[in-house]
């Protein structure tokens, strides 16, 4: 009976030691794949860490080193940066670059020489991506950059408004004083303020007088203004008078405070007593 007893006792001492074992293992080996998994998020690409914007007399450079989950800087044989720069306008330069053709400075910052970027005010943002399969860390910093001269931002302005206004070729004849006036083009303008020094848009309209009269003729016009429903936007810049020779044409542009509709947007002026009133959109 006691050998019995004893045998029972042996076989449930061995069965519990087992399953303590197998428990035992099982914890380990969940350890083990936790320890493994923070590993690989430690070694995994995170972060751009660090970026500097440097100037070396006239060149501008981008310094960034890349980081691993757990803080140590990063050397990657792969993958592309692609550079923005922005102003206070939009978006003025963006480009991409392979980072193993990029020079690399004290073993982690790599360098991105920029070209000459130009805005409409010194103060930009600079955007740094770096793209590799799954991995797409950015960083944002801010620096200066070359401003364009008052005569370049009128040409770029001129440029970007003859581009995108409406070409049109609306008529008016009056008989009674001998001309003939054609809205040539308008649309929204730009012009740099010198004196808040900020770019504000406006609104533009081209025009051509022709003189039907055999004398030559003085276009001087008054109360010239744009009228969108019962608000009017008075003339702030352009052509004040013309002088135009028997059968010939003159040409100008008027300027006006942006209205804040172009529905049912029209033409107003008066030359005497005569009142022009043209709608500009002939739908």
């Amino acid at each position: 009976m006691k050998r019995l007893l004893f045998f029972v006792i042996f076989v449930i001492a061995i069965l519990l030691c087992g399953c303590t074992t197998n428990k035992t293992a099982n914890v380990n080996n969940g350890i083990d794949n936790i320890e493994a998994n923070k590993t690989l998020d430690e070694t995994k690409l995170k972060e751009i860490k660090y970026m500097y914007i440097v100037k070396e007399g006239n060149k501008t450079k981008i310094q960034f080193a890349l980081a691993y989950g757990n803080g140590s800087l990063a050397r990657v044989d792969n993958g592309k940066v692609a550079v923005e720069v922005f102003d206070d306008t939009g978006l003025l330069f963006k480009k991409s670059y392979d980072v193993k053709n990029l020079p690399i400075k004290a073993n982690y910052y790599y360098e991105v020489e920029l070209p000459r970027i130009k805005g409409f005010y010194s103060d930009a943002k600079f955007v740094l991506t770096f793209e590799d399969d799954d991995v797409k860390p950015s960083k944002t910093t801010y620096g200066t950059i070359e401003r364009y001269s008052a005569e370049e931002m009128k040409e770029i302005f001129e440029k970007e408004y003859h581009e995108n206004s409406i070409k049109t070729n609306i008529e008016e004849v009056r008989d009674d004083i001998g001309i003939k006036f054609i809205v040539k083009e308008y649309g929204y303008y730009k012009i740099y303020n010198n004196r808040t020094d900020e770019i504000e848009e406006r609104f533009r309209v081209d025009f051509a007088v022709k003189n039907l009269n055999p004398d030559t003729y003085k276009f001087v016009p008054k109360e010239i203004c744009l009228v969108s429903g019962d608000e009017k936007y008075w003339k702030i810049e352009g052509v004040d008078e013309l002088e135009i020779g028997i059968n010939q044409e003159a040409e100008g542009y008027w300027i006006f405070k942006k209205p804040d509709s172009t529905e049912d947007l029209r033409l107003n002026f008066k030359i005497g007593d005569l009142v022009f009133d043209i709608k500009l959109s002939q739908e």
